[in-house]
């Protein structure tokens, strides 16, 4: 086999097998969230979420691992934000514990979450916006579960 062709193939298998705990969908919410918050510094007060119709088809009614049976695209959000680790990506909430399950659930009745469609082409859109003592954040990922292409604070 030809060299560059066989090194082609090792980058793309790279780029594509990402270790992910659960359904990427979800677990890609948790990560975008994780990055909102750790961007914003603080524990978020508001948070706005917007997704691709395909993402929320793919993540709604799908459990959100490591939380206990908890579902959902709010309950991934909250996961991230909550107890998420934004560098571990597709892993961010592995190490979750039955202390973070009991804020995450806290944090989701406060009903601070909201979710809309937004307004894309793509098939993988996720707009994640947190606010915080008049502060704000913004995290953006399209076309792949970890591939964020925007980052804004303040």
């Amino acid at each position: 086999m030809d060299c560059k062709l066989y090194n082609a193939y090792l980058n793309i298998l790279r780029e594509e097998l990402v270790p992910a705990m659960g359904c990427t969908e979800p677990i890609a919410l948790a990560y975008a969230a994780a990055s909102a918050r750790a961007l914003l510094g603080k524990m978020p007060e508001r948070v706005q979420v917007e997704v691709s119709g395909n993402l929320i088809k793919n993540a709604m009614g799908v459990t959100v691992p490591n939380t206990d049976g908890m579902r959902g695209i709010e309950a991934a959000v909250a996961a991230g934000i909550v107890a998420g680790n934004e560098k571990e990506k597709l892993e961010c909430i592995a190490d979750v514990d039955d202390g973070d399950r009991d804020n995450i659930r806290a944090y989701l009745a406060k009903n601070i979450i909201t979710v809309e469609l937004c307004e894309s082409d793509l098939a993988f859109d996720c707009t994640v916006k947190v606010e915080a003592e008049g502060e704000n954040a913004l995290i953006r990922m399209a076309n792949a579960h970890t591939n964020i292409v925007h980052r804004e604070k303040n």
